[in-house]
């Protein structure tokens, strides 16, 4: 009669190769490929990160395109400290086209950046409601400037009875005459664009529930602050010395109509703090 075996799970996984063996050590790999990945994608994040809070030199200039994936939300800047504190004011302002008896009326400028401060002029422990159009005052022109001059000509549209469909507007600049970095660039303007053209809407829309927009544009307007040496001069004197401002108004673009809580909230806050 055959006595028991005293051998035990892992004497015989022994004793059978490529077993429990390799069934161990897959499990294990995985393990060692995703931390792997893990640390590589943290420490990838980190380093950019470091790159785009660093005062500005020539490595964060360098890295700049690779770190232009942060704006305009979680990029940090100098505009309070040495060597670059802030220089210039800027503001967006939006302006809107529609309809009456079969013509296109356009409306006065409406300088939101403006009504944004007075979020801040009045709170002076609040949100960050007056950051927005200034976070998009950089990247704005930034990705303007990076267009082709072909391009910038094919959607700086003046008239507005003459505005494009979206569609035709991303055709203008990613067309078959675009090479790959072309098309690139232009996707990277477009999402900036969109997104500035929905806000400048709700924006005028909400001052305007009467009617329809049609099409709207916006104006980018920076003026450098008081030299130095006139700092210390009386108010009125000190505004004279500063030097004219530099604007860029966009090319017109079909409206993007918002929701009606989009536009109620905007009324409201635009009704508080203008």
């Amino acid at each position: 009669m055959t006595e028991p075996s005293d051998d035990t799970a892992d004497d015989r996984a022994e004793r059978v190769p490529g077993a429990a063996g390799e069934a161990a050590e897959r499990p294990s790999a995985l393990r060692t490929a995703f931390v792997l990945c893990a640390v590589l994608v943290a420490a990838t994040q980190l380093v950019f990160i470091t790159a785009a809070a660093m005062p500005p030199n020539r490595a964060s200039e360098a890295l700049r395109p690779a770190t232009s994936y942060q704006n305009p939300f979680f990029t940090q800047n100098w505009r309070l400290f040495a060597p670059s504190p802030i220089s210039s004011d800027r503001s967006i302002l939006f302006q809107a086209a529609y309809e009456v008896d079969g013509e296109l009326v356009t409306t006065d400028w409406v300088d939101w950046t403006d009504v944004e401060l007075g979020a801040v002029r009045q709170h002076v422990i609040g949100g960050r409601a007056g950051y927005v159009t200034n976070k998009f005052h950089s990247s704005l022109a930034g990705r303007h400037r990076a267009l082709s001059d072909e391009q910038r000509r094919a959607v700086d549209v003046v008239d507005p009875v003459a505005t494009p469909s979206w569609e035709e507007v991303e055709q203008r600049v990613t067309g078959a005459g675009a090479d790959p970095s072309q098309r690139l660039r232009a996707q990277r303007w477009l999402t900036y664009e969109g997104s500035v053209i929905a806000l400048g809407t709700v924006v005028v829309q909400a001052r305007h529930r009467d009617v329809e927009l049609v099409a709207v544009r916006y104006r980018l307007r920076t003026q450098a602050v008081t030299p130095y040496a006139d700092r210390r001069l009386p108010r009125d004197e000190r505004e004279a010395a500063r030097p004219a401002p530099v604007e860029r108004t966009s090319g017109w673009r079909a409206a993007l109509p918002p929701t009606g809580a989009e536009l109620d909230a905007v009324e409201r806050f635009d009704r508080r703090h203008r």
